[in-house]
């Protein structure tokens, strides 16, 4: 009999998200790319779809994903999508640096509360 191990228990990475988003989605953990070796199991928790935040009020979707899924010379890739034209967001980052990832996208949710988006 194979006996498969148990994935850790990860939580989620905190977030100030101001009370004009809505959290459609969130699997974005506490965890560091770059703690990371190449052949850690956790890079399952690296997939396309971590995070998504929506701005009822603009019609604008807050995307964050990691591309290519669990690849560790992935990156990070955040996008600002208004009127569900994914094709020309209104704002692209991409990154490995997670401290970076998180100061840009409260950054945006800021922004996009205050107007600078509409």
């Amino acid at each position: 009999m194979r006996v498969k191990p148990e994935l850790p228990i990860l939580t989620l990475q905190p977030i100030w998200i101001p009370s004009s988003w809505k959290v459609d989605y969130n699997s974005f953990v506490e965890l560091d790319p770059k703690t990371l070796n190449e052949e850690d199991e956790k890079w399952i928790n690296f997939t396309e779809d971590l995070l998504q935040m929506s701005y009822i009020r603009d019609h604008i979707i807050l995307d964050i994903g990691w591309y290519p899924e669990a690849d560790p010379q992935g990156e990070y890739e955040l996008e600002l999508i208004k009127n569900l034209d994914w094709s020309n967001p209104i704002e692209s980052y991409s990154t490995t640096d997670k401290v970076a990832l998180l100061a840009k996208l409260e950054y945006l949710l800021w922004a996009v509360g205050q107007g600078y988006y509409n």
